[in-house]
């Protein structure tokens, strides 16, 4: 039974990955640069059309490293989807503004992610769903002691 169950839990991983993945597809863009982008995105106004990416809430909320914020950054900055510059008012932070692509880009990812959101909603039912956020999380809070 327990290589069994060792079997299911690693093709049921593997199957959660492919949901992720169709979701990037049909975004055209990785989970942690959608989230990325739209905060930035979000935030930015035609009064205020710059913000400052809050780095260490963004490492807690994905669980990543700041270098790998700065790569994410990077990635979005290449696909012109942003724009970084020094802040006039401190020149020790750096503005990040969404493009007019990168706008339209975490908009349409948005929309996507919503419809597919709704949909496995719909399938899964709410309380299924959040008895798997639970677990999930659960889970993750375990295996963050394997990693050190």
């Amino acid at each position: 039974m327990s290589s069994e169950l060792r079997e299911e839990f690693f093709t049921s991983i593997i199957h959660f990955r492919r949901l992720e993945s169709a979701l990037c597809t049909e975004c055209e863009m990785q989970m942690n640069e959608m989230v990325i982008l739209q905060s930035i995105a979000g935030t930015c106004c035609r009064e205020c059309p710059c913000m400052n990416l809050d780095v260490p809430q963004m490492q807690k909320k994905l669980r990543i490293s700041k270098p790998a914020i700065s790569y994410i950054l990077n990635t979005l900055e290449k696909k012109k989807y942003i724009t970084r510059e020094i802040d006039p008012k401190d020149r020790r932070k750096v503005s990040i503004s969404a493009t007019p692509e990168g706008k339209a880009a975490a908009e349409e990812s948005k929309k996507k992610y919503d419809e597919m959101w709704s949909e496995l909603l719909d399938r899964f039912g709410e309380e299924n769903m959040r008895q798997l956020i639970r677990l999930i999380n659960e889970l993750d809070s375990l295996s963050s002691g394997f990693s050190e």
